[in-house]
């Protein structure tokens, strides 16, 4: 296969990958995967990387474009790995959408519901340092690399205007920027959380470990050398003082003690305001810690509650059984209903947010820090349910959860996944024992090609 390498091809784009790569066929072998395309779209790329998938190329030039392809609004579209689908308009997104799911499932879609906004719709945007000083979001196929954005057009423009100010900031100070190579440096991070509805605001610089207004070595950041010099310790008051004019209402400071690159803090410094946001989401408020999961569309949000609760249609007395039920999303309108409702997350720190949900709500509903299939095997908890609400991360169930529903069997389960490809590989085990009432899909990442999928099974 490395003869295939380095090669230019040419070719129509048949179809999509659910990662959004257009696929270009090859006589023997694995087909080329070319970014930035669209199907029967003719192009050139250049062939780059093998993939598990087939072999990654770089696209060339389109020599026949397509009717739905669209001039992209960022100008890092392409290098930036943020969104991959700015060239496509968006009906042919939902559309390519509605498809890949029911090609999935093998099930008819009743329908995809989307927003109407397609750009600054996200509320909460995680934007990492690079060695060189960069701030923004990682670059496209390559983990170690961050391209240095001046805005970006996912959040809002108050969220531009911190962006701005930090990225200006730290590239006149002396402290170093995290080299995700080396495992060293500083500044890791840029957390903006927002309350699309509640207007709130908040704003975490995530560093590596140091205490906190002590003097801090670092090297020259503009080079891996070890050029030691000192920095005074008033960085905090510096920082704070960049959103002096209110345009946040919470300012911390979190710091990571992680080797993998992510944006979590261990240890969180409230500099001004509280460590933790509110968000409005069809009259029921959410307070959301900087570290916890919370749907980044609230405008979607709202419209994936309401459909999820119109499959659950809870009633006073329904038994209900939320599983990764996190801060009590989904669980505070069910409980609303009249429903009696269990939430049970494995995040200790998740169920006390659903908690103190509850309590903000003046909702009641029980929530337990549990690994659900543990919950269910503990006859001190088990509860016959007549639903159960099923929403896990990307990665799908746990295999021993998948098989303790298979043993609890509830009357009906609505299943609310962020991969439908993860969701069709659990499906036939669901389908020996359920069959499938509807599926809906909601377009809660425009400009990707990702997609949320409800689906109702009712027992045979």
């Amino acid at each position: 296969m490395s003869n295939q390498l380095n090669k230019t091809i040419a070719g129509t784009i048949e179809s999509l990958t659910h990662e959004g790569l257009g696929v270009l066929s090859r006589p023997l072998g694995k087909p080329f995967l070319v970014p930035m395309t669209i199907p029967g779209e003719e192009v050139v790329a250049l062939s780059k990387y093998r993939a598990k998938q087939g072999i990654e190329a770089e696209l060339q030039e389109v020599i026949k474009p397509s009717p739905h392809r669209v001039e992209a609004l960022c100008p890092f579209f392409g290098k930036c790995g943020g969104c991959k689908w700015q060239h496509i308009d968006r009906a042919f997104q939902l559309e390519t959408k509605k498809k890949m799911v029911e090609d999935a499932l093998k099930f008819p879609v009743e329908k995809i519901v989307a927003g109407e906004s397609s750009y600054y719709y996200r509320n909460r945007m995680d934007f990492m340092f690079g060695w060189r000083g960069e701030l923004g979001l990682k670059e496209a196929g390559k983990w170690w690399s961050v391209v240095d954005l001046p805005k970006c057009f996912l959040q809002s423009e108050e969220a531009n205007e911190i962006l701005r100010r930090v990225s200006e900031w730290s590239k006149k100070s002396d402290l170093l920027f995290w080299d995700n190579k080396k495992q060293t440096g500083f500044l890791r991070a840029l957390v903006i959380r927002e309350g699309k509805n509640t207007g709130e605001r908040l704003v975490m610089l995530v560093t590596a470990e140091s205490e906190m207004g002590v003097d801090i070595s670092v090297v020259d950041k503009n080079q891996r050398s070890p050029v030691i010099r000192r920095q005074p310790n008033d960085w905090r008051e510096i920082f704070l003082d960049l959103f002096e004019d209110g345009v946040a209402t919470s300012v911390l400071c979190g710091i990571s003690r992680r080797a993998t690159d992510l944006s979590i803090a261990d240890e969180i410094v409230a500099l001004n305001g509280k460590p933790w946001l509110h968000e409005e989401i069809n009259g029921l408020k959410y307070r959301i810690a900087p570290n916890s999961f919370f749907q980044t569309n609230s405008e979607m949000a709202a419209e994936l509650q309401n459909t999820v609760t119109e499959f659950v249609a809870p009633k006073p007395e329904q038994k209900i059984a939320d599983l990764y039920c996190g801060a009590g999303f989904f669980s505070l309108a069910f409980a609303r209903a009249g429903a009696e409702v269990v939430g049970v997350e494995m995040d200790k720190a998740g169920i006390e947010a659903a908690k103190v949900n509850a309590e903000l709500n003046a909702i009641k509903a029980d929530f337990f820090a549990a690994k659900i299939e543990d919950y269910f095997k503990d006859k001190n908890l088990a509860v016959d349910f007549d639903t159960v609400v099923l929403d896990p991360p990307r990665a799908g169930l746990h295999p021993k959860v998948l098989e303790t529903l298979i043993e609890v069997l509830p009357q009906k389960i609505i299943y609310v996944s962020c991969n439908y490809n993860n969701l069709a590989k659990e499906l036939p085990n669901f389908l020996q024992h359920y069959k499938i009432s509807r599926i809906r899909a909601l377009d809660l990442f425009p400009q990707t090609p990702h997609v949320e999928v409800v689906i109702e099974l009712e027992k045979k």
